[in-house]
């Protein structure tokens, strides 16, 4: 994997002394993401996202606005643990091979303790499954904006994949009043990149089919929102898959 190019020569130079260090803790991956703990003057959190190996997003909650050291030292850790990444290749053979009784074992033991997966789980089985579970999941994470991010990559990402459109812009909502408040504590790199992850997410919406949906939802924000950042970016947003004229002109004729 070549990284080195998202990173100053000056964060490169340190990146190997942190890892030899063992300041890497890495608390999870799979072939889309590592997470990990960088102990530096504090104990950063790291999270990189990966599609088909090459590097789509990274964040560290440190102070530092560009890719930092903690993230060069995941990425170095990651260079000489490369079966991080790597997926497991036998799990169809192994669920085959696992009798019914076995895998409803299995299942009841892992939904009973993980409320993540056994709401995942109604979702696929089309079931009635909790909406206020991820509403007061996403209010818990409005403490580090490490978890808000965490949950836009992993919780909203599986509620697109499962078409709950209305939850998404309700749990939009809240993420786009959280963002006014990371405005007012100067956090200005956490803004950005969740502001760019709901961009994404509603290009990645609107390419899904649900054309009429997003613009109805961003034509709203846009015009009730105040924050003139948060207007800005919404508004280059909506400027790629509607016309911002046409909504401004009817909005003032009503």
């Amino acid at each position: 994997m070549k990284w080195n190019q998202y990173f100053s020569t000056r964060i490169l130079d340190r990146r190997y002394d942190y890892y030899q260090s063992n300041a890497v803790r890495v608390l999870n991956s799979s072939s889309e993401f590592i997470e990990a703990n960088v102990m530096g003057s504090s104990l950063y959190n790291v999270r990189i996202n990966f599609i088909e190996g090459e590097i789509v997003s990274m964040y560290c909650n440190c102070p530092y606005e560009d890719n930092c050291k903690h993230l060069a030292a995941t990425l170095y850790y990651l260079d000489d643990h490369p079966e991080l990444l790597k997926k497991e290749n036998n799990i169809n053979e192994l669920v085959l091979n696992t009798s019914k009784n076995k895998l409803q074992e299995f299942l009841i033991l892992e939904l009973t303790n993980n409320n993540d997966l056994a709401n995942k789980f109604k979702l696929f089985t089309n079931s009635e499954f909790d909406s206020n579970f991820y509403i007061n999941k996403l209010y818990t994470s409005l403490n580090d904006s490490f978890h808000v991010i965490k949950f836009m990559d992993e919780d909203i990402q599986i509620l697109t994949e499962f078409k709950q459109l209305n939850l998404i812009f309700e749990l939009c909502d809240v993420i786009i009043d959280y963002c006014e408040e990371l405005l007012d504590y100067g956090d200005y790199k956490s803004f950005d990149i969740i502001l760019d992850k709901l961009d994404t997410l509603f290009i990645k919406l609107f390419n899904l089919g649900y054309e009429k949906e997003v613009l109805k939802y961003l034509g709203n924000v846009i015009l009730t929102n105040d924050n003139i950042s948060i207007l800005e970016l919404l508004t280059d947003t909506y400027s790629r898959i509607g016309d911002v004229e046409m909504l401004f002109d009817e909005h003032h004729n009503n």
